[in-house]
């Protein structure tokens, strides 16, 4: 099983133009991530359709960070500064320009019904904002069913496995 910050770090081979379409060649890492079972538990069309680095980063993150959906489920709210580091975000010099940015690609999102800032200020200075990311009850309800998939997956994997009580023996 991948760790969750490995995922992050989405490392591609090689990015060029195909008829007038930007083509990202992903790595070993992500395609074995696709090939896996966890992906099962994420909306893997869209994060395959997302249409540029950044895009496709913010999905996988929101894929993990919803993974653990509700109806009515609370806003993940990561700080600017997190999501920068988590997605490899070029940082604009002026942090209201990168925070611009990033919740304009959010809201592009169809998986996010809206995105609340709170913005931290140091005298009239940006350092910093709080990012209250709401899901749409769509993506929340998809999660929901892939998480009972996966969880009744996983049960029936374990219930497969040969008993670990035969294998122990008691120290002589």
């Amino acid at each position: 099983m991948l760790e969750i910050v490995s995922i992050y770090s989405i490392e591609y081979k090689d990015i060029y133009m195909d008829n007038k379409k930007v083509v990202i060649e992903l790595g070993n890492m992500i395609t074995s991530y696709i090939s896996s079972g966890d992906w099962r538990a994420t909306d893997s069309n869209s994060i395959l359709a997302s249409k540029g680095k950044y895009e496709l980063s913010l999905r996988i993150m929101l894929n993990m960070r919803f993974r653990y959906a509700s109806e009515n489920g609370k806003p993940y709210s990561p700080s600017l500064t997190k999501i920068i580091q988590d997605i490899d975000f070029v940082e604009n010099k002026y942090k209201r320009i990168t925070l611009q940015k990033i919740v304009a690609i959010l809201e592009k999102m169809h998986e996010v019904k809206r995105v609340e800032v709170d913005k931290k200020f140091e005298g009239r200075k940006l350092v910093d904002a709080i990012l209250h990311i709401y899901a749409t009850s769509g993506f929340s309800s998809m999660m929901i069913e892939n998480n009972k998939m996966t969880k009744e997956c996983a049960r029936n994997n374990f219930l497969k496995q040969p008993s670990l009580n035969n294998e122990i023996s008691p120290l002589n």
